[in-house]
């Protein structure tokens, strides 16, 4: 089929390819202007800890010996001060052996931790979490923990008879209990206080499944990062690495859907992302930015899977095109088509019924 010079067909194939790279890359574009927005604008959020809050059995973490409340001070002898160092040290290399010291009971001691045994690198990170203190930052006006007297600076201590040290234990055990009444025990200034509260029911994604479910929530958040200033270049250069960062775990996760290591429950649609979108907009403009972010990148990515009628389908077919140095048939572009219609039909209805079977669970 000949067109005119103007035509899109009459283009060159680089032409045509840079025209249906341009949406995509906009994506990514919109991507790292966002994170370079916030790193520039809020700085980078930092744990002021290196001490243990949560060890996962069977872990890497728990094979080496490492228990909740010790305290990392070095990382393959270079030495740690924030959570962040201990993350950027045990990603250095890639490597698999790292040698880890630690404070116990007041004593220096060393062990060796060993991710080879893990089929997915970013899975090194899952199983250790930083120490996190049941102390309340903030809370929120009118919320069932403002209206039983809760105060920022208070400490929780215990809820429903079960002692907590930690933020992490109390989020679970609110969570638990949506609408149910809960016992809470909290100290202020040394003095001892007891209330009962209702927890608030609010609808919340399920990571390991992504199914929807109530959770509840009393009205308290914790700031347990600090800020730290980055320069306008500099920022620049951390966009980059997030933007790469996020695109490796979406790409980890296609993956994961193909090889079914993960439950095709996890695959949303436009319900799923509003109701994800609301949620993230609840905890603030900050998430709800980086929410935007990933969902741009998301898009971009998916749209470049070589898969017919996408513009990752148009992009394999010009390669075709330049290999075999001739344009395809209308008829083979036909087919090429009509097979991407139905792979996109398929995928539009299973994402709107795992939308609908996940809102009615």
């Amino acid at each position: 089929v000949k067109g005119e010079p103007w035509e899109f067909q009459s283009k060159s194939l680089s032409a045509r390819a840079f025209v249906i790279a341009a949406g995509p890359a906009m994506n990514i574009i919109l991507t790292f202007v966002i994170f370079w927005f916030l790193f520039f604008l809020l700085g980078v959020a930092s744990v002021e800890t290196t001490k243990i809050g949560e060890v996962k059995p069977n872990s890497p973490y728990a094979v080496a010996g490492l228990q909740i409340g010790d305290e990392i001070t070095a990382v393959n002898q270079n030495p740690v001060t924030v959570w962040g160092d201990v993350l950027d040290q045990l990603s250095a290399d890639n490597a698999n052996r790292y040698e880890i010291t630690y404070h116990r009971d007041l004593a220096s001691r060393t062990t060796d931790l060993d991710f080879s045994s893990l089929d997915v690198p970013q899975d090194r990170f899952k199983g250790m979490s930083f120490f996190v203190d049941s102390s309340i930052s903030t809370v929120v006006p009118s919320s069932p923990a403002s209206q039983i007297g809760i105060q920022p600076g208070d400490v929780i201590t215990e809820i429903d008879g079960q002692p907590i040290s930690q933020w992490t234990e109390m989020v679970d055990l609110i969570k638990a209990k949506p609408g149910m009444e809960v016992a809470l025990v909290w100290t202020r200034d040394g003095e001892v206080h007891r209330a009962t509260v209702t927890p608030a029911v609010y609808s919340a994604v399920t990571p390991e499944t992504g199914d929807m479910e109530d959770v509840g929530r009393i009205g308290v958040t914790k700031e347990y990062y600090r800020s730290k200033p980055v320069g306008f270049f500099e920022s620049f250069q951390m966009a980059g690495v997030q933007v790469a960062d996020v695109a490796g775990r979406i790409l980890v996760f296609v993956n994961q859907l193909v090889s079914r290591d993960v439950s095709t429950n996890m695959v949303g649609g436009p319900i799923f992302i509003a109701q994800l979108a609301g949620e993230t907009a609840r905890q603030g403009a900050e998430s709800l930015f980086n929410f935007i972010a990933f969902l741009s990148l998301n898009l971009a990515i998916l749209n470049l899977l070589p898969i017919p009628a996408l513009d990752g389908g148009q992009l394999l077919i010009l390669g075709v095109e330049g290999i075999i140095r001739r344009p395809l048939s209308l008829r083979q572009r036909l087919v090429w088509q009509q097979v991407g219609m139905a792979i996109l039909a398929f995928i539009m209805v299973f994402v709107i019924v795992n939308d609908i079977s996940r809102v009615l669970r």
